[in-house]
């Protein structure tokens, strides 16, 4: 198999897998993102915080925030959660 059609196959993959991420918050403060996804966990909501290795390769000085991703048919229920916790401020635009 080509390298051209491995990588096909794995982007089909992989939106199969996961399919559509909403952008929740994007931070480089590593407690306010810990805190986000541990509330996330306690309601059973994945999520997904993107961006973590270039951060570090990046050596920390916030150039690079990271984003904290959940799936789009969770996006409403999450975003109604982290406003009712006082974290309405910290959310993305829709």
């Amino acid at each position: 198999m080509s390298q051209r059609s491995d990588f096909a196959l794995a982007r089909r993959s992989c939106h199969g897998l996961h399919g559509a991420m909403h952008e929740l918050v994007r931070s480089n403060d590593l407690v306010l993102l810990g805190a986000i996804e541990a509330l996330l966990a306690s309601a059973n909501l994945d999520c997904l915080v993107a961006d973590q290795h270039i951060s570090a390769l990046e050596g920390m000085t916030g150039a690079f925030p990271r984003r904290l991703l959940v799936r789009e048919a969770d996006r409403a229920r999450a975003r109604a959660l982290l406003a009712e916790a006082g974290f309405g401020g910290e959310l993305r635009p829709e």
